[in-house]
């Protein structure tokens, strides 16, 4: 049966990769013959399965993307979604989003996939191409405000000038004029750095909501939604999810797989993963924590086998001329060629950036419209997705999802915490932490310095010495020497008292 559509209600069917979503869907079309319904993936590329099975099943559909279409596919969507001429439409999530909502009115949606709603951008400028370029068009008159507007008398101005070919004009003064006509968009303005820099944040998210409240009914099908950003956005918009209780036969991947977390007590991030004995660099290096693990262990215990590899850019491990480690998008839904391979090493990581954390309390704000958002909620969202998401996606690219794969896996992975996520998603799983780094944060020599002065004022205090005197001694102030001593005071008035 066709999920039931509520008012604010969204109907999920939320499951593991490779765990039947796809063939429930394609049931589900197959039952619902005579409704109208148009089908969204993150990618062309990943429709094309179900494109298949659709023919098998005589199906029709209408495959509507830049490969089926010249011209503009937002036009081409939305006249065919009006015209109603077809029982099944096959978009992106991205074409879904840019119709306008109105048109889906009669149409029952299905995602297949959480969509990807992060929309924050950060556009640097040196400070003589702002005030040359850009200025002259700004409001920023509002007193203890960050955010900038454009002005009323320019928006004509501006936007001629993000239409018109201009090669004095750089693609990030051209987004930030375009960002600046869209009102699904903050715009705040950081103080100049350093180096004379400006630094412009674009804040907003993708906005599936207009679509979701024209349609007739909605389904999202994916590994996760309440955790996601757009789980999030439907919250502060007033939505409730609605679970779908399909049974789709899933008992577990039904491999043996053991987990390889990299690091044991700490959380992985770029800053310890770069740290070489003890501190802190900015480049890969060779030695450094993570390279260490990679070519002491992870390479040796992969050996000749065929592995596939998760990592961003910064991660310039050389990889051995056999070519066996092959090297996939971080974003890896729409991957389906390596489902023979019995290896992952997923390196990706969700942390967000410092320019990236002062968008958030504003877009808590923007997304806040019927429910309260925390800025929180959004950190953790983005970090899900980013993450945890993204590492249980890249694993499932492997042959884990085969149910008749006979060898074991291996998964290397982060830390400790994703380790044990995906033991909570896959079951059947072994924690190996034989090869897993321990972090042992160096104490610098001048807080080795400074606890041994503490503890040398300490022991003149206990053995009734004033604190002048004392301050003296360590050759600090009275005032540093009294701020030292004061919860040493406040522990022996309790006890005394």
């Amino acid at each position: 049966m066709s999920p039931i559509r509520q008012m604010n209600f969204i109907n999920t069917l939320i499951a593991p990769p490779g765990a039947g979503k796809t063939t429930w869907l394609i049931n589900n079309l197959n039952e619902n013959r005579s409704q109208r319904s148009i089908v969204a993936f993150p990618t062309k590329i990943l429709s094309t399965e179900v494109q298949s099975r659709l023919r098998t099943l005589n199906l029709k559909f209408n495959a509507i993307d830049s490969d089926t279409v010249e011209g503009s596919v937002t036009q081409c969507l939305e006249t065919n979604l009006l015209h109603k001429n077809d029982q099944i439409i096959i978009c992106t999530h991205e074409s879904l989003r840019l119709i306008r909502a109105s048109t889906l009115q009669g149409w029952h949606v299905y995602i297949d996939e959480i969509p990807t709603t992060w929309d924050c951008e950060t556009l640097t400028f040196t400070d003589i191409s702002y005030q040359a370029v850009i200025a002259q068009y700004i409001d920023d008159s509002e007193a203890g405000s960050k955010q900038i507007k454009a002005k009323s008398a320019c928006k004509q101005l501006i936007n001629e000038l993000t239409t018109k070919h201009d090669t004095t004009i750089s693609k990030e003064a051209r987004k930030l004029f375009k960002s600046l006509l869209d009102q699904r968009y903050v715009i705040e303005i950081d103080p100049l750095d350093a180096k004379r820099n400006r630094t412009v944040r674009v804040i907003g998210v993708k906005d599936y909501v207009p679509a979701f409240e024209a349609a007739e009914s909605i389904t999202i099908m994916g590994a996760e939604i309440e955790k996601s950003l757009l789980g999030v956005i439907l919250r502060g918009a007033g939505w409730t999810t609605l679970p779908i209780n399909a049974d789709l036969g899933f008992k577990g991947y039904q491999n043996k797989v053991i987990i390889h977390p990299f690091l044991e007590n700490k959380p992985y991030s770029k800053k310890i993963a770069l740290m070489r004995d003890g501190k802190e660099y900015n480049e890969y290096q060779e030695d450094c924590l993570l390279d260490a693990w990679l070519r002491k262990d992870v390479l040796r215990l992969i050996g000749s086998k065929r592995a596939i590899l998760a990592a961003h850019a910064w991660c310039t491990l050389p990889l051995p001329e056999s070519n066996n480690i092959t090297p996939i998008n971080i974003d890896s839904r729409e991957i389906n060629e390596y489902d023979n391979y019995s290896i992952a090493v997923c390196l990706q990581h969700g942390n967000i950036t410092p320019i990236e954390n002062r968008s958030i309390p504003t877009l808590a704000e923007m997304l806040s419209k019927k429910r309260t958002i925390d800025a929180k909620d959004i950190r953790e969202a983005i970090k899900y997705e980013r993450f945890y998401e993204s590492t249980l996606q890249s694993v499932c690219r492997t042959a884990l999802r085969l149910r008749d794969h006979g060898d074991q896996i291996l998964l290397f992975v982060q830390d400790q915490s994703i380790a044990e996520f995906l033991l909570d998603k896959i079951q059947d799983c072994i924690i190996d932490n034989t090869y897993s780094e321990v972090v042992v944060s160096g104490k610098s020599s001048a807080k080795t310095i400074r606890e041994s002065l503490q503890q040398q004022a300490v022991m003149l205090w206990k053995s009734g010495h004033q604190e002048e005197f004392i301050a003296d001694q360590v050759r600090k102030t009275t005032r540093t020497v009294r701020n030292w001593l004061k919860p040493h005071k406040q522990l022996k008035a309790i006890q005394e008292g």
